[in-house]
């Protein structure tokens, strides 16, 4: 009785603890559920979180990404429908919640990362938010995850190098291409002058064991994308095209000027406004700034002061390749998809100058970041758009069964071609959406016809020609399209980028009247 006394005072005497990565991941499951309890509902996006939609969509049901329809890289398409099969919904809340559950992991790895700054609770959370904030916008939460995740290997790989840990590191990579290949070049580069630069700087050890183990954990990583190009009929011919599309096209993306702060109307502008624009335009000019400044100072250390800055090493070698992101289309979301590094760095260079001492700029530095993440992104987020926009602006809608708050000019969008496609298109029939509202068709549980489903750049004559052919076959009578200058050039209207195309709609569709559709949209139906 005395021992069994003895050990129940001896247990009630010991702290429980939680690992790290379970504290952290709690901490990121409540930041992300209050997050998402928050705006969940806010907003619907016709374009590119329809891209996403469609294809989790359409893999939920056995299609092949990349094959069978224009996808990204077959990895977030799996995870997405693995849980509409565990939902048993394939609806868009059912798509948000599975995008917040991997936007989790992410947090928890730029979590893990803080914590190697500081043990506050407070801070922790603070810094956590931030890195919150810029996960935007909510489509594209799979390439924040990632760049998070990403600087924690980072770190795990600076703080032992092992053997071991290098073909973790290659394990990574592979799965971040998985995902999305710009991942998978983007965290090769930076391994590589990560590696470099550990050999340089901290250990000299085993180096080429280390390259072919972190080359080796590459090919392990990305052997699912292996076997399905080897198992899966049809599927290399389209990888193919598409690495060949994007050699063509001699871009990532469609680019945008650089936003700058001097550039900012701001007598154009309502204050408010005005503060956004320029925090845009200083998150980009900080991003190289911060690139340039933390490289030369890491080269100029000595290593035994390198120890201790682990986490500003890995942030800036992620930042280095990541920057490539924000710049390819200059706009907010690819800035804040292309930042999470940096605001890791940020965040230790905040850190390591209020241990050295240097209280006015660390603090400065901090209350910056803070503003830039306020101004920056807080004020296009959807729940605190929506608490700013006119009362009448959002009005509550139904789709397919999930209720969202949405603006009323795109409910009415929406309303409008429900309503025409169940008074006139037969059950039977096909319809073409173009050139960039695929949100349309699992909204219509309708499949394209065609594999494109967001028609932007301009096309080649022989591929124009293959969707002629195809929309023949498949006697699609009925289109909606808008002819639309994205970003204002006229070069990107339909009529231009695939004029073979738009010369068949003119030729063989007439147009149908609606006084329901928005300004340069319409609707064909096929002439007897």
């Amino acid at each position: 009785m005395q021992f069994i006394s003895l050990l129940h005072r001896k247990r009630s005497n010991t702290p429980v603890t939680f690992p790290p990565w379970l504290q952290m991941g709690l901490l990121a499951s409540l930041l992300v559920g209050l997050w998402f309890a928050f705006q969940g509902r806010i907003d619907l996006n016709l374009a590119d979180e329809g891209f996403l939609w469609y294809g989790a969509w359409r893999t939920s049901l056995g299609e092949i990404p990349l094959r069978d329809f224009q996808s990204y890289d077959p990895g977030r398409y799996l995870w997405s429908a693995f849980w509409f099969h565990l939902f048993d919904n394939d609806g868009i809340l059912a798509l948000r919640v599975s995008n917040a559950l991997f936007q989790t992991i992410g947090l928890t790895c730029g979590l893990l990362v803080l914590r190697r700054l500081t043990r506050s609770p407070w801070l922790l959370t603070g810094g956590g938010i931030v890195l919150l904030l810029w996960m935007f916008p909510r489509h594209k939460l799979f390439e924040s995850s990632i760049a998070l995740a990403a600087v924690y290997v980072a770190v795990l790989l600076v703080e032992t190098p092992s053997l071991r840990q290098h073909f973790i590191s290659g394990l990574f990579v592979g799965l971040a291409a998985f995902l999305g290949r710009q991942h998978g070049f983007y965290t090769a580069v930076s391994g590589i002058l990560l590696i470099s630069f550990i050999w340089l700087k901290l250990d000299r050890q085993h180096l080429l064991q280390k390259w072919l183990l972190w080359g080796g954990g590459i090919l392990v990583g990305y052997s699912p994308m292996l076997i399905m190009l080897i198992a899966i009929p049809g599927l290399w011919n389209r990888f193919w095209q598409s690495l060949i599309f994007l050699i063509r096209i001699r871009n990532t993306n469609l680019p945008l000027p650089i936003p700058t702060p001097w550039s900012v109307p701001v007598d154009a502008m309502d204050w408010l406004t005005a503060s956004h624009h320029i925090s845009v335009g200083f998150g980009f000019m900080l991003l190289p700034l911060f690139n340039g400044a933390a490289l030369v100072y890491l080269l100029w250390q000595k290593p035994g002061r390198l120890q201790t800055q682990t986490v500003l090493i890995a942030a800036t070698f992620l930042s280095l390749t990541y920057i490539h992101y924000a710049f390819s289309r200059a706009d907010l979301p690819h800035l804040a998809q292309g930042i999470d590094p940096m605001l890791l760095g940020v965040m230790a260079v905040v850190v390591y100058s209020l241990r050295a001492g240097w209280r006015v700029w660390g603090y400065g530095l901090a209350l910056g970041l803070v503003g830039l993440t306020v101004l920056g992104i807080g004020f296009v987020s959807p729940g605190l758009s929506k608490l700013r926009a006119p009362a009448d602006f959002y009005i509550e809608k139904t789709i397919r069964g999930d209720r969202l708050q949405i603006p009323q000019s795109t409910a009415q969008f929406i309303s409008a071609i429900q309503e025409f496609y169940d008074q006139n298109v037969p059950s039977d029939e096909g319809i073409l959406l173009a050139p960039h509202i695929p949100t349309l068709y699992p909204i219509l549980e309708r499949r394209s016809p065609i594999w494109d489903i967001y028609l932007l750049f301009p096309e080649t004559q022989e591929r124009q020609q293959q969707i002629i052919t195809q929309l023949r076959q498949q006697q699609i009578n009925w289109v909606i399209l808008g002819d639309i200058a994205l970003d204002g050039r006229q070069e990107l209207r339909f009529q231009n980028t695939h004029p073979l195309v738009w010369r068949e709609f003119a030729e063989q569709f007439e147009m149908v009247q609606s006084t329901n559709l928005p300004e340069n949209y319409q609707i064909l139906h096929r002439t007897p």
